[in-house]
Parts: C-alpha cells; structure tokens; sequence
C-alpha cells in the first residue's frame, strides 16, 4: 500500500527481528523498509530507507538504543521513534521519552499493540505500554495530596473512553468496544485533553487518578 507506514527495525536480537518482520509484513497498515542490528547503524539504516517510524531497541551492545535515539534525532529531528524494550521501570522510560522519543513498548506486547502504537506514533500520538503508564502514575502520586473535585466533569461516554485508555486500549479497540466510528472517538480524547487541560493519553490517566475518577 503507498499509503503504509514505513518501518526500520533496530535490534540486536536475530530472533527478535525476525518475530517483527513476520507480522509486520503480515499487515497491509505498515510495511518494513529496513533493519539494523546496533545503534551506530541507525543513520545509514535511516538515511537508506527513509523510514516514517523506527522501532527501537534500547539494550544493544556497542550504542544503546537511549544513545541512537539522541543520535538520530539530532539527525533529523522530525523522527518518530518507538522504544521496544524488556525494561519497564519509569525512569528508563522516562530517559527514553525526553531524549525525543515518541512510544514506549514492552517487548511482551502482542503483534496488533505494537503495530497500533507505530500508527500512533505516525500519526503524532505518544504511546506508553499500559504497565509502564502505571508506574508512572503510581510515582507520580505516590506523596502527593489528591486534588479538589472542582475539575470541570467529562460525560459518561468520555468516562467509558478513559477507563479505556487507562487500560490500554487503541482508539481502534475503544471505538469497537462502544459501537461508535473511530473518529469520534478520537473527537472525545481531544475534547478530555482541552477539558483537563493536557496533552496525551498518559496525562489523562495521572489526572484520572488524581481526582479518583479510576484506581490503578
């Protein structure tokens, strides 16, 4: 399709690549224009095959994926990387996501998880897995007063959708679950987001869990 997002695949693993190439080109949504094996190939990987999204290996043994990341976003800094990775302590996430990139995978994520998180990433969204989100969301109130329930108050439908996201669930996945087009979707985050004042999915599940509205 001329219209499926372009993959590269960073991994050291063998094993790993090839389980990613297997169901990668098993979906018509993506198509895998490259792989490499360590971090100091990234930007000939990048610069060869023009990739709209890099899934990106964190632990490697000669540059880390944290390192490549920095690497090649200074680069090209409009890059869509997602982590894919066995760590899934907060502070290795959070390392990963401010040195620039835009998802955060475990590697047991299943095969539609992590194709809908390089979509998302295309598309511009963030995406954390969802027992990373909760250990932020676990660090981030742990010490911390909750906050007045004076927050202006989502509607019934947008409370569904954000027990939804707390659990990890696609727009996609959501839209089938509440028999609505995925557009709409799409429509009632954006309007939780200028509710709530935030910017993406993780957001809302801290303030869901602020204001008590959803218990991790």
């Amino acid at each position: 399709m001329d219209d499926a997002v372009r993959v590269l695949v960073v991994d050291d693993e063998a094993l790993v690549r090839h389980a990613l190439r297997a169901f990668l080109k098993a979906d018509p949504r993506v198509t895998l224009v490259g792989e490499a094996t360590d971090g100091t190939e990234v930007v000939e990987a990048c610069e060869a095959t023009r990739p709209d999204v890099v899934l990106m290996d964190i632990k490697m043994p000669v540059m880390s994926g944290l390192e490549a990341t920095r690497l090649l976003l200074a680069w090209e800094p409009s890059c869509r990387i997602v982590a894919l990775t066995t760590f899934t302590t907060e502070w290795r996430a959070l390392e990963v996501l401010r040195a620039g990139a835009c998802g955060y995978l475990v590697k047991n994520s299943t095969p539609d998880q992590i194709i809908d998180a390089i979509i998302a990433a295309h598309a511009g969204d963030r995406v954390v897995s969802p027992e990373v989100q909760m250990r932020f969301v676990q660090s981030a109130i742990g010490g911390r007063e909750p906050l007045p329930h004076a927050s202006p108050a989502p509607s019934a439908r947008e409370l569904q959708i954000i027990e939804f996201i707390a659990r990890g669930l696609s727009n996609a996945e959501i839209a089938a679950l509440l028999h609505y087009a995925e557009g709409t979707v799409k429509a009632d985050i954006r309007h939780i987001n200028s509710l709530w004042n935030v910017e993406n999915r993780l957001q809302i599940v801290l303030r869901a869990t602020e204001l008590g509205i959803i218990v991790l």
